[in-house]
């Protein structure tokens, strides 16, 4: 039986953690680990991780917020180097798998053998699919000779996804590297998956359903955002410009002609609200990430330590 961790990031939202551990336990295929990478949290989080008894369970408080993509960093780091589970299922605090998620999960691997990694049919509250966790399909590969195909389930190939209830096995941690930590938030999820997929063959898995409590079912759009969180489109549009520059070919020509058709939208649309503070944050962006160069890292596994 392969053994699974499950990773979590969490900054202060306590309740849903509760909710999202209770779900983890009551899988129908058991973790073996729960890995909780606490990101400084303020709001009673550290006295909730520390009282509690589950077998398995490894807490780790980060001395500050890192952001999401330094909590996976380190996350990722310490499944590799200390445990010796076959996979880590990685996710978000507001992450609340369904009883079967895992299980379906292992009935796509045992399935299909090697791939990079298996992201599961993440919904919101009502039940309609996530808008920020669809999983972008690999247009490579698209026709039904390249589907998985198992008990008239179809496990179609995709390039990325989110690191909401991704499943990704250690060899290929071991060879791909971490995620960039430096990325603090968004697209490293993006970037991590779509590093892994161009070398390993990678599947979306509808029976696997999740759900993520966020609070509105909106993607990201700097356009809408009013809200404390404008700041932070600085790390996005940052991070975009980053992952353009290493792109190659027509990939290359894409995403600067998206990061192009954003900001004009910004400049030009009329329902643009703080108009040229967006426009600031974005040319800081974009300026920042022609110079962004963050490196992989990667860790020698616990796996082969003992071998």
């Amino acid at each position: 039986m392969k053994q699974v961790t499950a990773l979590v990031v969490t900054y202060n939202r306590l309740k849903l953690l509760k909710e999202n551990i209770a779900a983890i336990t009551a899988q129908t295929y058991p973790v073996k680990h729960i890995l909780v990478i606490d990101n400084n949290s303020q709001d009673g989080t550290k006295d909730y991780l520390d009282s509690l008894q589950i077998n398995g369970l490894i807490v780790k408080h980060l001395a500050k917020n890192l952001g999401g993509s330094g909590g996976f960093y380190e996350g990722i780091k310490i499944f590799e180097e200390q445990l010796t589970d076959d996979f880590v299922w990685i996710m978000d605090d507001d992450t609340i798998p369904t009883s079967t998620a895992l299980k379906e999960l292992s009935h796509c691997w045992s399935t299909i053998g090697q791939f990079g990694f298996l992201a599961s049919n993440v919904r919101w509250i009502d039940g309609k699919p996530a808008m920020m966790n669809v999983p972008a399909i690999d247009q490579a590969h698209w026709s039904s000779d390249d589907l998985e195909i198992s008990d008239n389930i179809f496990y179609p190939r995709v390039s990325s996804a989110s690191f909401v209830s991704l499943l990704v096995p250690r060899e290929v941690i071991s060879i791909k590297g971490l995620p960039y930590k430096e990325f603090f938030i968004w697209e490293d999820d993006v970037e991590y998956t779509s590093r892994i997929s161009r070398e390993y063959s990678c599947y979306f898995v509808p029976e696997s359903i999740v759900h993520h409590k966020t609070k509105s079912n909106e993607g990201i759009d700097i356009i809408d955002e009013s809200g404390s969180r404008l700041s932070r489109y600085f790390y996005l549009f940052r991070n975009k410009t980053f992952r353009a520059r290493k792109a190659r070919g027509a990939e290359k020509i894409k995403s600067l002609g998206r990061i192009g058709i954003e900001y004009g939208q910004v400049l030009f649309s009329h329902k643009v609200h703080q108009r040229f503070k967006k426009l600031g944050i974005m040319s800081k962006g974009i300026i920042e990430g022609m110079y962004f160069n963050p490196k992989i890292h990667y860790v020698l596994n616990a796996k082969s330590k003992n071998d």
